[in-house]
């Protein structure tokens, strides 16, 4: 059975890709494996497979390139898959987190933790998912099989991203938001599926350092949280303000990867 992470960086994501795939070979002991799906020129060395984006580009006329992330089942190499974004970095090893994963057909992350490691608890981000009693669902970090279910679940997120005016009025009667979001789409589909416990973690992982400035509890912020916080590197360790990183960090800001943290994975 082949595992593997995949990650699109359709647009202008492909050097954040780049630096996601440089991490997972630095700092993972077992699965290291990661391809690609993009429009844009990658370093081929750095990935077991670069996968065009598909002839049917459901993403062509969108600002915000996510259409295309209901089409991981049909795009991926593995047998089982770990979809990441592509804006995120691997800090330290997660290759425990396997076994826990393939004791699931799908498994979606329920919740993040701040740069101090705090499960994050209040977003403003999520009105839509508190005010319609949608589960929590974090895109960045979804497992995956070749099942049934999962097949179930792509085809439903599809629909969902893809006539989002229609089902956005039906299940987020009560907070709208007008363009399609991943999240908010894999939340209707495992609450219509009605298929919370099978799917949402309910331990320490998966999870990863949502670093959104609003997910950090803090009462003033601007939204590129790095005017607040310093970053430190040292020893192929990374500080974000006092506090030492691992795991998985979603970095968010895009021009985050400075050289210095870019050595940390040479």
């Amino acid at each position: 059975m082949s595992q593997g992470y995949l990650v699109m960086a359709q647009g202008n994501y492909s050097v954040q890709a780049e630096h996601l795939a440089r991490s997972i070979q630095s700092t993972q002991t077992t699965v290291k494996n990661i391809s690609v799906i993009t429009d844009q020129p990658v370093d081929h060395s750095l990935f077991d497979q670069v996968i065009p984006i598909p002839t049917i580009d459901l993403a062509a006329d969108a600002q915000w390139k996510i259409h295309n992330r209901t089409q991981f089942l049909e795009l991926t190499p593995y047998d089982e898959t770990v979809i990441l974004d592509a804006d995120m970095l691997f800090l330290s090893d997660v290759s425990h987190w396997w076994k826990y994963l393939n004791s699931h057909e799908l498994l979606l992350t329920s919740q993040v933790r701040t740069y101090r490691n705090d499960l994050v608890k209040h977003s403003p981000y999520r009105k839509v998912f508190h005010e319609n009693q949608l589960p929590d669902v974090y895109s960045a970090f979804v497992y995956f099989k070749k099942t049934q279910l999962t097949k179930t679940f792509f085809k439903l997120v599809t629909s969902i991203v893809t006539n989002w005016s229609m089902w956005s009025k039906i299940h987020t009667p009560e907070s709208r938001q007008e363009w399609a979001s991943i999240d908010v789409a894999m939340a209707m589909a495992v609450k219509i599926m009605n298929v919370e416990d099978e799917v949402l973690g309910n331990r320490d992982y998966p999870t990863f350092t949502h670093m959104k400035s609003g997910c950090q509890g803090w009462k003033n912020f601007s939204e590129d949280w790095t005017v607040h916080l310093g970053t430190y590197v040292h020893d192929r360790k990374l500080k974000l303000g006092d506090y030492q990183q691992s795991g998985i960090l979603h970095y968010v800001v895009k021009d985050f990867v400075t050289p210095d943290v870019a050595e940390m994975f040479k």
